[in-house]
């Protein structure tokens, strides 16, 4: 009995297919592009129709120049037909807030005044929004517009959510049509009257690692230190100079002389977050590479430390060798987080070597296995730093990092995980 493979031809068949389809969309002459793009165009076709109906109407027949008079007719419209219609419109982009978080829906509002007294059909806005997920047809088109009124200002509004943190429109935006065929578009810019900084998402975290700071200040996370505020610790004998709110009567009376409580103290720890971004360390794809979930974890970390009463600085590679720590302020910091770009870094083992300033710092480097590939076996890292890894490649090095996150997996998941059980081990410990 023959095999049920033996007269399978599907396997072959699709090969062959494949291979077809393959030769079929290969560029063999890629230097002519430049001379052939513009046939990409409708309007090419039918400029190249035309000057074939111009031919026949000169040397072969004479229903060629009918042909020549309609296609040329359809040119004109679909070319002049447009550039009048945007040469009659004024245009203005808004949003309705300042900032936003990668994932929030904003809305934009559009605001289009026709001086003509017809109305205008088939615009488009293109350009500003979806620069970064653009499609194979490179299409950048935000919001098509299906007609503005003769003689009046509409205001077009529709819900635009950023998948990315930056400074949106990212681009020259513009306002374009190519009513009637869609031949040719005929556009001009927009004017922009509010931008929008999408700062980047944030992971919610639980806790902070327990707090051993120096600096005492009215603000911050309690701890165990004689002080005026939070629990009572103990008690003690009255010393000149106490309050008397303080005085523990129970305990007064108990002894016949004066007893007051010991309580708590307010005290704050610097943490110092840079964030590592030079480009030859860090996988780039669109917006989940490491090079953006970087940004979000040191955002992450920052945000947590700040909501518990840390004073927090960041840092990042800048041109000059020394990096610039940034006072903390929320605003402005995510400001300058959602506008960071890559900066290539060549002496990245000194922000982290050990300095007399950082002897009471909490130094948290976010940094990918490439990073730590590089410092391993250096010397001179200072004590108090701490590595957040994003692991880019398969390796079970690392082994100093005081946390690892695969990039292949979830990675707010990871991040959440390990923070919460750190910080669990970090308490248990003290």
């Amino acid at each position: 009995m023959p095999s049920p493979n033996k007269y399978n031809t599907r396997p072959s068949v699709s090969f062959i297919t494949q291979r077809l389809l393959s030769l079929a969309n290969q560029d063999f002459c890629p230097w002519a592009n430049r001379y052939v793009y513009w046939l990409k165009q409708p309007i090419g076709w039918l400029i190249v129709a035309a000057t074939a109906s111009l031919l026949i109407g000169l040397f072969l027949a004479p229903q060629g120049w009918v042909m020549f008079a309609a296609l040329t007719a359809v040119i004109l419209l679909g070319v002049i037909w447009p550039w009048i219609a945007i040469r009659g419109l004024n245009c203005k982009l808004s949003f309705n807030r300042r900032r936003a978080t990668e994932g929030e829906s904003v809305q934009v509002t559009l605001s289009i005044k026709n001086s003509f007294p017809w109305p205008i059909w088939g615009l488009a806005v293109e350009g500003g929004f979806f620069s970064e997920d653009l499609s194979p047809s490179n299409d950048s088109t935000a919001v098509a517009l299906a007609r503005v009124p003769g003689w009046a200002t509409t205001d077009f509004k529709w819900e635009y959510e950023p998948h990315r943190r930056g400074l949106y429109p990212s681009g020259i935006c513009r306002i374009s049509s190519a009513f009637p065929f869609g031949i040719w578009y005929a556009g001009d810019e927009i004017q922009i009257n509010s931008e929008l900084i999408v700062w980047p998402k944030t992971i919610k975290l639980a806790s902070v690692p327990p707090v051993q700071g120096k600096d005492l200040t009215a603000t911050g996370i309690l701890m165990d230190q004689a002080g005026l505020e939070g629990d009572v610790l103990a008690v003690r004998p009255y010393r000149r100079g106490d309050s008397l709110k303080h005085i523990h009567w129970p305990q007064t009376a108990r002894h016949n002389r004066f007893i007051v409580c010991e309580r708590q103290t307010a005290a704050h720890r610097r943490v110092e977050v840079s964030i590592d971004t030079d480009p030859r360390i860090h996988q780039f794809q669109s917006g989940n590479g490491s090079f953006e979930w970087g940004i979000r974890v040191g955002a992450s970390l920052i945000k947590e430390f700040h909501e518990h009463g840390w004073s927090v600085t960041y840092t990042t590679d800048k041109h000059s060798p020394t990096p610039t720590a940034i006072a903390m302020g929320m605003q402005s910091t995510f400001d300058n987080l959602a506008l960071l770009q890559p900066v290539e870094c060549n002496e990245f083992e000194k922000r982290c070597s050990s300095d007399p300033q950082s002897k009471h710092i909490l130094r948290i480097v976010v940094t990918t296995s490439e990073r730590m590939a590089e410092l391993e076996g250096q010397d001179g890292i200072a004590a108090g730093t701490r590595f957040v890894v994003l692991q880019t490649t398969p390796t079970n090095r690392n082994q100093d990092s005081w946390l690892t996150i695969d990039c292949e997996h979830d990675i707010p998941t990871q991040l959440q995980t390990q923070w919460e059980r750190l910080c669990h081990e970090s308490w248990s410990a003290t």
